[in-house]
């Protein structure tokens, strides 16, 4: 009995052990689950942070567009709530055409305080572009521009008409008060893509360019010495031919009208020439651009007509060279040549034609040209250099009567501000007279322009 007793003994002491390792087991597995549940809510918990912050992150990069973009739209409607201010304003004050046409008001007030010396009473200085004064010296507003432009309706074939007229306060007397407005330029021209139809008053088609001067302005620079600038009434028509983008070329035809007033012509004469004749000019020019700064033009052309005086007939036969070429940005040519007989209808010195004494009347032969050197220094400073010269082979003319012209000149001109111009000048002229006397002017001049 007591060996089953203490085996009793020993069976009721082991179950209850077994009993709290079975519950000690099922705790720990508890403890283990709640472990993992813990770890996976807070891998849930740090992916949800992470997201949250990329979310943050994204909404502060689009934010700063957005903002931005709020800015711009601010400004933008500040802009048009300013443009309609304006536009208010010069609705109020503009000038309109009664054809409801645009019209834009263009010109210069320029004011001229000038010195000449070494002056000769034998020819006024004015024929030849240099101002005249009290005495030497003095000071002006006569050369003031004032000009229009319009633009006109469409044509059909996508066309437009446009016009342009620019006077100055040259005709009249050199006295203040004493000038009256004068038309220099005007013109209606019909322009498509590749072609254009002018009709109006012109340099001549052979002369298309000339001198940058705020010295001489009324009578353009280099008058008599190699620029033909007299403003003639004419017809023109061109045609412009591309070949791709870098080169073309420009055919243009002119009917005009020369002014024979020009003339030297002795005074029983006088009364003879026909003060104006028809003719014809043409030019052809290429052209080549290197890109969009560097460009080379050049063109020939041609002038015919006809003088009548004292019942013969003079013709005038020219050819012409002009050129325009921008080989750096800095740098700038421009002139003209020409050569031939009977230029004095185009603006020439007046050795149109010249009376022989036996009464017979011959076209006299003409050689000028000009050219100028233009240097932008700065974007605000430019210097010119230009020159030209007129030489007359002359058979009989007047011992007064010029037959060698050479004028000199060099300005800086200086922007003030986007369009108001000082400039200085200084210029040379020597002439040389059919009687062998030699003749010097100089001409100083000081100018300030208002653009508008």
């Amino acid at each position: 009995m007591p060996a089953k007793l203490l085996l009793t003994v020993f069976a009721l002491a082991v179950v209850p052990l077994s009993a709290q390792q079975a519950s000690d087991s099922q705790v720990l597995a508890q403890v283990l689950q709640r472990l993992d549940s813990l770890e996976k809510q807070n891998r849930q918990l740090l992916e949800e942070v992470r997201a949250l912050r990329e979310q943050v992150q994204n909404s502060d990069r689009a934010a700063s567009p957005q903002a931005a973009a709020e800015t711009q739209t601010a400004s933008l409607e500040d802009r048009v709530a300013v443009a309609e201010d304006r536009i208010s304003e010069q609705a109020q004050t503009k000038v309109e055409a009664s054809q409801k046409f645009p019209i834009s008001l263009t010109g210069t007030l320029l004011f001229n305080a000038f010195l000449n010396s070494g002056a000769n009473a034998n020819y006024s200085a004015d024929a030849y572009g240099l101002l005249s004064g009290p005495e030497r010296a003095g000071a002006t507003v006569r050369q003031t521009l004032l000009g229009l432009n319009f633009e006109g309706p469409q044509l059909p074939g996508d066309g437009q008409v446009r016009g342009s007229l620019m006077m100055d306060f040259g005709s009249g007397y050199a006295q203040p008060g004493a000038s009256w407005i004068r038309l220099r330029r005007g013109n209606i021209s019909l322009d498509w893509k590749n072609r254009s139809f002018l009709v109006g008053q012109e340099k001549p088609l052979i002369s298309p360019y000339q001198p940058d001067s705020l010295a001489e302005v009324i009578i353009p620079p280099l008058s008599g010495a190699g620029n033909l600038w007299l403003w003639l009434p004419q017809a023109r028509y061109e045609e412009r031919v591309h070949f791709g983008q870098t080169n073309g070329l420009t055919g243009q035809i002119a009917l005009l009208q020369t002014d024979e007033k020009y003339q030297n012509v002795p005074d029983e004469y006088a009364d003879t020439v026909a003060a104006a004749r028809p003719a014809l000019q043409g030019r052809f020019a290429y052209w080549h651009a290197f890109d969009d700064t560097h460009r080379i033009e050049v063109a020939p052309g041609f002038h015919v007509s006809t003088s009548h005086v004292a019942g013969y007939s003079v013709d005038s036969r020219l050819a012409s060279l002009d050129w325009k070429a921008t080989p750096w940005w800095k740098l700038e040519f421009t002139g003209t040549a020409f050569h031939g007989r009977n230029a004095a209808g185009l603006g020439a010195l007046g050795n149109g034609f010249s009376i022989l004494p036996n009464g017979d009347i011959t076209a006299v032969r003409s050689t000028g040209g000009w050219t100028q050197l233009s240097l932008p220094v700065t974007s605000r400073l430019k210097w010119n250099v230009f020159g030209g010269v007129e030489n007359d082979a002359a058979a009989s003319l007047p011992a007064n009567a010029i037959v060698h012209n050479f004028t000199y000149a060099s300005n800086l001109m200086y922007r003030i501000g986007p369009n108001v111009i000082v400039s200085f000048e200084a210029l040379q002229m020597r002439s040389r007279l059919f009687s062998g006397d030699f003749q010097k002017r100089n001409h100083y001049d000081l100018a300030l322009g208002y653009l508008f």
